[in-house]
Order: structure tokens, then sequence, then C-alpha cells
């Protein structure tokens, strides 16, 4: 394990937010080549106060600090509904992202910030990237043509580095490029009813599972297969009976029923062959053998 700590600042007299009301700072750190780099911590700290040059007093602008292998690139998507010329970065969980945090810019106070992962998963971190470089990008959002003053942001990264073969340095590189290429809209949740909320919770058979009290009785189906009578008339059951049966078993219901609409699944298990795909032929030639095992035929 090799530790190597970099601490880096970022600090602007001012700065000028665009027609759209954005302002992107990016700062660029040079890594080894040919290692695996675990970002094993990151501090950020707001050094100073930020302030507002101009423009309504109450006026709090938001931005967003993200840690990444390559620059980051503003996507299509919203950060504030209330602005919506201004467009975020790719969500903390994307591949690309190995720190991502939040903050408003409050009056006369320092800002307010939220991260991902939480400051305690990020003091023990495990993120690693193969890119010979690290960024810092930081992206501010207001009101357009308003001058924002006194930026200064400090950040601590702990690197752990492992030597690693030009194959899967390579490899990772070309990944971690493909990565960065950010989709410019995300829509990746799936919404569920409440029937199919309850399809998917215990007691199975309750929706969709074999029912417990679902037996066979023992005058039907599998009564075929008894050979000794317990009374003087038994009754019997024939083949096409059998495999309607079967077929029943395999028959799917609604959510709330079972498998088989009289039958439960598991009767077609173990069956015969016969009974699964019907006799050969109508009339089987019947079959006899001598004592030296020759099939005599009648």
């Amino acid at each position: 394990m090799a530790l190597s700590i970099v601490k880096e600042t970022i600090e602007l007299e001012d700065i000028l937010l665009d027609g759209n009301g954005n302002a992107f700072i990016q700062k660029r750190i040079n890594l080894q080549e040919g290692y695996r780099h675990v970002l094993t911590q990151v501090d950020v700290f707001e050094d100073a106060i930020p302030f507002l040059r101009g423009g309504p007093a109450d006026e709090q602008a938001n931005y967003e600090i993200v840690i990444s292998p390559y620059p980051q690139i503003p996507t299509n998507m919203l950060y504030n509904e209330n602005t919506p010329q201004t467009r975020r970065y790719v969500a903390g969980g994307d591949d690309s992202v190995m720190f991502k945090a939040n903050a408003r810019v409050r009056l006369n106070n320092h800002s307010e910030f939220t991260q991902f992962p939480s400051v305690q998963i990020a003091a023990q971190n495990k993120a690693f990237f193969y890119a010979p470089h690290v960024y810092i990008n930081i992206h501010f959002m207001g009101i357009e043509n308003l001058e924002y003053g006194n930026i200064a942001i400090s950040f601590m990264m702990v690197f752990d580095k492992k030597k690693v073969s030009v194959l899967e340095s390579t490899m990772g590189v070309l990944a971690e490029s493909h990565a960065a290429m950010c989709a410019l809209a995300m829509s990746n949740g799936h919404l569920v009813s409440v029937q199919a909320l309850e399809g998917n919770v215990f007691p199975m058979w309750r929706y969709g599972g074999m029912r417990p009290e679902t037996m066979i009785s023992p005058l039907a189906a599998n009564g075929f297969f008894l050979d000794i009578a317990s009374r003087d008339a038994e009754d019997m059951q024939s083949s096409a009976a059998i495999r309607q049966s079967v077929a029943d078993a395999r028959q799917m219901n609604a959510f709330d029923g079972a498998f088989g609409p009289r039958r439960p699944d598991w009767l077609r298990e173990f069956l015969n062959g016969g009974y699964e795909s019907g006799p050969i032929r109508s009339n089987p030639i019947p079959l006899r053998y001598a004592d030296n095992g020759n099939t005599r035929m009648f």
C-alpha cells in the first residue's frame, strides 16, 4: 500500500455567470501512469464566504462539485425547476463520478453542503480508476450575468496506488473514457402498481404460487396409481383424464390464483411419458415374451 495525499485549492476573486446563469470551473491533477488509483478519502472545505456583487440581495446560487477521472459535461437534466436554463452534472451514482457535493450559497455564512458518498463513507472510500489524472469540476448556477466574488474552496484527496499490467491499465483507461461520455438524459426508474407489489410478497400461494390446500383426491387423478383397493369398489381414472389434469396444472391464473385452476403444478412431475405426450398409437400391439426373451406377437 502506497498512500499519497493530494491537497488542492480553487480560489477566484470573482466569477461571472453566463447568459443562462452558469459558470463552469475545472482543474486537472496529474497522477502516475500504469497504476490503479484508489480514492480512499475526500474532504472539501470552504475557506471563505462567497458574496454577490450586484443583483438581488436575496439571490443564493447553487453549485455542485464533482471529482472524476475525466472532465464532466453538463447534461440536459434540471437541477432546479425554477431555473430551467441551468443543467446539472450527472448523478453521483454514475460510473464516471467518484465524489459529488452540492451546496447552496448563503448570505453572510458558509455554504451548506450535502455530499455523495456521505461523510462517513467518504472517509474510507474504495472508488478506483486507471486514468493518470483526476479532475475537480465546479458548476455554479444562479441568475444570468450576475457576479460572485471571494470563491475559495480547499480539497484533500488521499490516493492508494498499485502497479498493474499494461493490459489492465489500457483497458481501464478505455472503459473510463467511455463512461465519461455521459448520457444527456437519464430515465432508469421502474414504476410499479400496488397489485404488482402484492404479487411479489409472501405468502406466495396467495399471489400466483402453489396453494397448499389444493390437493388431489384419492378418487381422482392419483387414484390411477393405487393398485390396492381399500374397499370393494374403487374409482379409477383413465389416461385421458390424467392428461387433462396435467394440462390443468400447466395453466397460469391471475396473480391471486394458483398456478393451475384445479391441480397444483407439481402434478406434472414424475409422470409417465405417455401421460405427457399421449399414446404413440391408439391401439398399441400387445407384446409377449418367451422364456428365452424373444418377443412373441399375438
